[in-house]
């Protein structure tokens, strides 16, 4: 899939502005604060249907506007999203999905438009917290599998639900047989989840080790998966009785970005890499989602690229301009020496 145009109107700084793309690459230039990372935004929005700088779409509105709409179109359809405030007086923002100009709901819009994005941001999924990272997997999946996004969804419900009623059991207010629904509906969505999960840092792994990029050649994911079963429920009983709080399942999941270079027995990136390393990392983790979504789904998806250059070492900056070969790739810089790193692409210039 080719992204051709882009139309914002009400979006964030824009209040009506038009944009045009290069099938290869693209870069948008402009000083911080130009709105390069706006648009960004509007097209992984246009992909995902959430933002992932904000999770309030009333921030996403133009200020004292009551909508925003945003359109792409690509050389197979036309892709809109339109943002509605309900009232004046409430913050709760409306969706409306359209393709072709023919509304969709939010499950039959997904997997319309695929798209991958670098922020500078990413660099704390090695050394950030475990939440994080989880979090990385679960937004992958949320946007073109409903069927993960539903488990996910009902998990975590049924494991609010769980902690609740083990403080009530605990206060003696409910028997413990009332965990029964909580806990069958927690382990049949903790396998749907953990297989996507598994299947995907699989990809990733055979990925990093076929690369022909050295530095990438010697990167693997560390996956520590939490499954959840009967029998360990059972295990972990007493102990969640006292704390109120279920120790297993896919909540308490996480995975560490390891090198085999590093001497050490201990190989994660987290405590012994460079910053450049992790950084690299990161990048290397976003070119694996690629593959897997063109291997998985037999498309190929557009590469958003914030901000990249500021965030790389010189070595590993060609790594980045040849993905331009393969993939439409759209960067954005504050630096004027950018274009010479991508002498072919289409500029965007911002004032």
């Amino acid at each position: 899939m080719i992204l051709k145009t882009l139309f914002l109107q009400n979006f964030r700084s824009y209040s009506r502005r038009s944009f045009e793309f290069s099938p290869q690459a693209n870069l948008i230039l402009g000083p911080n604060g130009s709105g390069k990372t706006n648009i960004i935004e509007a097209i992984d929005l246009l992909s995902t249907g959430k933002s992932f700088r904000s999770s309030s779409l009333s921030k996403l509105i133009n200020w004292n506007q009551t909508f925003a709409t945003l359109q792409v179109n690509t050389d197979l359809s036309r892709l809109e999203i339109r943002l509605l405030q309900t009232n004046s007086n409430s913050a709760h923002i409306k969706r409306q999905f359209f393709i072709d100009h023919v509304e969709k709901s939010r499950k039959a819009y997904l997997a319309s438009l695929f798209t991958v994005v670098f922020h500078p941001e990413d660099i704390r999924l090695v050394a950030g917290s475990p939440s994080r990272r989880r979090d990385l997997l679960d937004d992958i999946f949320s946007a073109f599998e409903w069927r993960y996004a539903s488990a996910l969804s009902q998990y975590r419900r049924a494991l609010k639900h769980r902690n609740q009623l083990l403080d009530l059991i605990r206060l003696g207010k409910s028997s413990k047989n009332e965990l029964y629904y909580w806990d069958q509906s927690m382990i049949k969505n903790d396998g749907i989840i953990h297989s996507y999960r598994q299947k995907f840092i699989d990809h990733l792994n055979r990925f990093f080790s076929s690369h022909p990029f050295p530095q990438i050649a010697t990167l693997s994911l560390n996956y520590h998966p939490s499954y959840l079963t009967s029998q360990k429920l059972a295990q972990n009983y007493p102990r969640e009785l006292e704390s109120g709080y279920t120790q297993s399942g896919l909540h308490r999941d996480d995975y560490s970005f390891d090198n085999s270079l590093f001497p050490s027995a201990d190989k994660n990136l987290a405590f012994w890499g460079s910053r450049g390393q992790q950084r690299l990392a990161v990048l290397a983790l976003r070119l694996g989602q690629i593959d897997y979504l063109k291997s998985t789904y037999q498309t190929k998806p557009v590469l958003l690229l914030d901000d990249i250059f500021s965030e790389l070492d010189p070595e590993y900056r060609r790594l980045v301009t040849d993905i331009c070969q393969t993939y439409q790739t759209i960067f954005t810089s504050s630096e004027p020496a950018s274009p010479s790193l991508l002498p072919q692409a289409n500029i965007i210039q911002l004032s």
